[in-house]
């Protein structure tokens, strides 16, 4: 498959583009390739694809096709109960649900459920776990509930949060070391000034 995206990505013959594009509409609906699809920013390259003058009808139908697919599936993708399940089992990874800006809106009063259960789980994954992929994950995941969530720092206080995040600013990945920076700055600072400090 990310073959298949570089081969569009670096080329301009319409017929080379056709068949790439119609592998990919046809392997749309074939298990976990939808999925896959998504995370390889196939949303993205089917636009920028559309915005191209081609002639082929068979092409421009199959982008047509594959768009709508796609749209499908992110929704399918980005639902809380699959983003819950995820957190349940540990098992937390760059899913295209957790750097979607609506998923978080449209979902974060849902995090009130059980006394704040998918909080907690998180701040136990932060606490235990040594996958640095899971705690740069749930490090983003904690501060994107404090930008969307209107009490998400009193929240994330009465969880006591603050020093286990803390922890990760000295942790050796890069990556876990950012989130857990990002985090800090929106418990510190609120929603409104760390992402102007981002910028």
């Amino acid at each position: 498959m990310p073959r298949l995206v570089e081969v569009v990505k670096g080329s301009t013959k319409e017929k080379v583009v056709r068949v790439v594009v119609l592998s990919f509409r046809n392997l749309l609906a074939k298990g976990a390739f939808a999925a896959q699809m998504i995370d390889l920013g196939l949303p993205q390259m089917v636009q920028n694809l559309k915005a191209q003058a081609w002639t082929d009808e068979d092409l421009l139908d199959a982008l047509n096709q594959l768009e709508v697919g796609l749209k499908e599936n992110l929704k399918k993708l980005s639902s809380f109960d699959k983003y819950k399940q995820q957190v349940l089992l540990g098992h937390l990874d760059w899913s295209p649900m957790h750097k979607d800006p609506s998923f978080w809106r449209e979902n974060i009063n849902n995090f009130e459920e059980n006394d704040f259960q998918i909080l907690r789980v998180l701040m136990t994954i932060i606490d235990t776990s040594s996958d640095t992929t899971a705690l740069a994950v749930a490090c983003y995941d904690l501060s994107q509930f404090l930008q969307y969530h209107p009490s998400g720092r009193i929240v994330v206080a009465d969880l006591k949060a603050k020093d286990r995040v803390m922890k990760l600013m000295n942790h050796e990945n890069t990556e876990v070391r950012k989130n857990a920076l990002i985090c800090v700055q929106r418990l510190f600072l609120g929603a409104k000034y760390a992402s102007f400090l981002q910028a």
